[in-house]
């Protein structure tokens, strides 16, 4: 179960997670790159993980070529926040250095603004 949105006055992908399966990918993959047709460059994106699970090795896999689309499209920085460390690695493994991990919304935010 995920949610993306765009906020047009800020710029901002904001994607919530609670969780995707192998089942979910393309229709992630849709929706996200339905959301990336609005931004413009210098767009920022917000990863919500605190309440959701880790991804299989198949689903990241799967999600890992959104990273570099994402730059294309003009990407400047892309915070996440989440409690738990194993996520970290895993959205590090995922996309390198081209997300910001935070423990707290409040962080990531200021951290994008």
């Amino acid at each position: 179960m995920f949610q993306i949105t765009y906020d047009q006055v800020k710029n901002r992908v904001t994607v919530n997670v609670q969780s995707i399966s192998m089942e979910e990918v393309e229709s992630y993959l849709q929706e996200f790159k339905k959301v990336l047709t609005l931004v413009k460059p210098g767009f920022t994106g917000l990863t919500d993980l605190s309440g959701g699970k880790l991804f299989t090795q198949e689903v990241a896999v799967a999600l890992g070529p959104l990273g570099e689309l994402c730059v294309q499209k003009g990407l400047t920085k892309w915070a996440y926040y989440t409690g738990s460390a194993v996520s970290k690695m895993q959205m590090k493994r995922m996309f390198g250095d081209i997300v910001v991990s935070f423990e707290k919304l409040e962080d990531a935010e200021a951290f994008l603004s």
